[in-house]
């Protein structure tokens, strides 16, 4: 009888229809090599069949405990059935890259089963005029819900189902057979003895946290208290509106995004000596969502801000299930027009942005009190997490954007001889934050790719856009002498007259290859 934490039951508190809290993993795969032996939908099922055991949660289902008086609990579904998580479906012609984008949004916005195992596969055939990739190609999309695994453990659990030949006989081979250990029920009232027991316990150490953590509770409390000060100011200043991406969420989503070659973001670091791949993403993603909000007539002079996820999970516990992220707060220095200037300057705030170590040792504080969060008061603000002036609400505003990058092989892939032309997630969106990004690279590519709500974003092939430029944009410098520290950056200033040219209607985007 294993017992959800603190951390993966939020993640079940917070769902709700327009809030659902699962993440997906998008993998495209290249097969011309295989000549006539294509990969079949059965090949696949098998495959997945002899890798159940990589994992207890892809046998195992949610029992909440009556009236959410404590953490729900894992155990067995006795009913298991492996084709109704396992499914296969095609494309309708033409088979293009937006109507797998159409695709793949429709299958995120439905919540998962809550009653069945907390994952579903699918098999999409059919991408046959995506550019880039041969006809025959098809694509695996991979739902899971965030109380059993963040992004991180997900993408390392999909990816170990791979291998570094096109032979498909190694994958027999390197089939995992790990015992399944068999989870006993719990019965109703000794959830609710275990429960009553259980909170007491951790209000006691919530007291004891509290106080050794006095520093680190006050500094949080105060920015969640002037946060929701200052939203409940805007609402009720005249004229004054929140951001389109702060709005309540509603049950749909769009998605969208392409690869990239890696050359084009190598070229950009070498302009500033010291700066990662990440710091390159967050001024593209910021170049890309300012573009967007101009077009929309919702510039602002202040600058973006970016929720950046941070996998604090050490080397050796990769292989456990559940969540150890923690979040980092970075400007995006939008204001800033040259890109190497915003490169610069972001790097210059933020040296260290991926530094387990900085963001561990804050996780660690937190997740001391975190963890120790009686389990009706931790219900109490999921149910809340979607209204207006909510601390979740609160906390996820604080970002004009979100982004989650993963790191993938780079060497190719392959999957039963099907050779992987890229990969990519999509995040669950939160009030407060409504777009998140996610960067992946995997062998010679980077992978750009966004998630928002429909009402939010009804036009994603414009952000879509708006990335595009801004990846060309960068792709332009030429290679130079890198920017000299400190160096003052230019900042833009738009007339009016700029201002409504970019604001103007009935441009769309590309329809290339992701």
């Amino acid at each position: 009888m294993q017992q959800v934490d603190s951390e993966d039951a939020n993640f079940l508190f917070m769902e709700k229809a327009e809030s659902p809290t699962h993440i997906s993993l998008i993998y495209l795969y290249d097969q011309s090599g295989l000549g006539k032996q294509q990969v079949r939908f059965t090949h696949i099922r098998e495959h997945v069949k002899n890798r159940l055991n990589s994992a207890p949660v892809f046998q195992q289902k949610i029992m909440r405990t009556p009236a959410d008086i404590d953490y729900p609990y894992w155990v067995n579904d006795e009913k298991f059935d492996l084709d109704f998580h396992v499914r296969h479906l095609a494309l309708p012609q033409p088979g293009d890259w937006r109507q797998f984008c159409i695709q793949a949004s429709r299958l995120h916005s439905r919540p998962l089963d809550m009653s069945r195992p907390l994952w579903e596969l699918y098999v999409i055939e059919g991408l046959h005029n995506v550019t880039g990739m041969p006809r025959n190609s098809f694509a695996i999309y991979f739902k899971v819900h965030h109380c059993a695994m963040d992004e991180f453990t997900a993408q390392e659990l999909f990816q170990s189902a791979h291998a570094q030949t096109p032979n498909p006989r190694q994958h027999e081979s390197s089939a995992q057979h790990i015992a399944h250990v068999p989870r006993r029920t719990p019965q109703p009232m000794e959830m609710v003895v275990r429960g009553l027991l259980n909170n007491s316990v951790r209000s006691v150490r919530l007291a004891l946290q509290s106080v050794s953590n006095f520093r680190t509770l006050s500094k949080i409390l105060t920015r969640l208290s002037i946060r929701v000060a200052q939203d409940m100011a805007q609402d009720d200043a005249a004229g004054e509106k929140p951001s389109r991406f702060a709005q309540r969420l509603s049950s749909a989503r769009v998605f969208e995004g392409a690869f990239y070659p890696r050359e084009i973001f190598d070229n950009y670091l070498r302009k500033v000596p010291g700066a990662t791949l990440t710091h390159a993403v967050l001024a593209i993603c910021g170049e890309a969502m300012r573009r967007y909000l101009e077009r929309h007539g919702e510039s602002s002079n202040a600058s973006l801000q970016a929720l950046l996820e941070v996998n604090v999970r050490n080397a050796g516990a990769h292989a456990l299930i559940g969540n150890r992220i923690a979040i980092n707060q970075i400007e995006l220095h939008t204001p800033v027009s040259y890109p190497v200037g915003r490169l610069q300057a972001i790097y210059t705030a933020n040296r260290e942005l991926q530094s387990i170590e900085n963001s561990e040792l804050t996780s660690f504080r937190l997740r001391s009190l975190y963890e120790n969060l009686p389990a009706p008061l931790l219900a109490w603000l999921g149910r809340l997490s979607n209204q207006k002036n909510s601390p979740n609400r609160a906390v996820m505003s604080g970002g004009s954007l979100g982004l989650a990058e993963l790191k993938g092989s780079e060497r190719p892939l392959y999957l039963l001889g099907a050779r992987v032309h890229g990969f990519t997630s999509i995040s669950p969106l939160y009030s407060g934050c409504g777009l998140m990004f996610c960067a992946s690279t995997y062998a010679d590519t980077v992978g750009l790719t966004f998630t928002s709500d429909r009402l939010m974003m009804p036009d994603p092939e414009t952000m879509r856009e708006c990335l595009d430029e801004a990846v060309a944009v960068v792709a332009k410098l030429k290679a130079g002498k890198p920017a000299r520290p400190g160096q003052p950056a230019k900042k833009r200033k738009l007339t009016k007259s700029k201002k409504a040219a970019k604001a103007a209607p009935g441009r769309t985007g590309k329809t290339l290859a992701a």
